[in-house]
Formats: structure tokens, C-alpha cells, sequence
């Protein structure tokens, strides 16, 4: 028998999981696409157990201030150091620098905590808790969540 989603041959008993919907007999390196099912037998009578799979829920605390890009070029420049040197310090490659400043792309969590050590800044801030009043939550609008920042020019 042959894994539905990888194609490797499965040695010994296959993984039964459900994925979006799907039953699927899976390998064991797999089964982690999905939910499992096992198969219980009592008095003759087979019973399909789903187990739960725990889905930590993301939080999210801290997030990018909106002039993270600035704030690394200035600081950089004050240091009197290239795209190139600050590359080398955080062991990451200038382009990465370059797009960084230039707000081409966001920085990934781990590169932003190397950039805040190396230059000694804060590039995070705290996320507040949205309180909604008044609505009940199947009504929503985008408008009841959004907190709209101003731009500082």
C-alpha cells in the first residue's frame, strides 16, 4: 500500500487521517497533515475514534512599528556603517538589508530581534486589545476592529 499524499510505500499498519474533509490511509511521517482516526474493536463491533488534534490558538503581542524601515537606516548610518556591514553583524545577506529599508518586504520575527540587538533599538510595540461594545460578534463589520492610524508627516 502506497501513502495517499507522499506516494511511499507504507510498511506495516497505515495512518488513517481526515484531511479537509478527506479520508486518507497515510505513512507515519504523514499523519501529521491531518487528524487521525484509529479504529476501536468492541464486542465485534468496529468503532472509528477521531482524535483531536490541539490547535494552539496564535497570538499575537507585539508587532512592527510602521517606520521600522527608517528607524534601521538611521540608525545604521549613524553607526556609520553599510548595508554590507550590518549584513555581516546579524549574519544575514545585504539584499535582505537593502529590501528591509527600502519597505520591500516585512522582516521575519527572528531578524528583527538581531537587528534590535545589533543597533539597540526597539522595533516592536505592543498590540492593544480590540474591546468591542455594543455588537454581538456575528454582526461585525471590518470598521468595528480597525484602529486607524494617522500618518505622521
Amino acid at each position: 500500500m502506497q501513502c495517499e499524499i507522499c506516494g511511499r510505500e507504507i510498511h506495516g499498519r497505515g495512518h488513517t487521517i481526515v484531511v479537509e474533509g478527506s479520508e486518507m490511509t497515510v505513512c507515519s511521517l504523514c499523519k501529521d497533515y491531518g487528524e487521525e482516526k484509529s479504529t476501536v474493536v468492541q464486542h465485534g463491533i468496529v468503532k472509528v475514534v477521531k482524535k483531536e488534534k490541539k490547535v494552539k490558538p496564535i497570538e499575537f503581542t507585539e508587532e512592527l512599528v510602521e517606520n521600522y524601515n527608517e528607524i534601521i537606516k538611521r540608525e545604521r548610518e549613524k553607526r556609520g556603517w553599510s548595508q554590507e556591514e550590518l549584513a555581516k553583524k546579524i549574519q544575514e545577506k545585504a539584499s535582505l538589508i537593502r529590501k528591509i529599508e527600502n519597505k520591500e518586504i516585512t522582516p521575519e520575527p527572528e531578524v528583527v530581534e538581531k537587528l534590535e540587538r545589533t543597533l539597540g533599538v526597539k522595533l516592536r510595540e505592543k498590540v492593544e486589545e480590540v474591546k468591542i461594545q455594543g455588537r454581538k460578534l456575528e454582526n461585525l463589520t471590518l470598521g468595528d476592529v480597525v484602529i486607524i492610524r494617522k500618518k505622521k508627516k
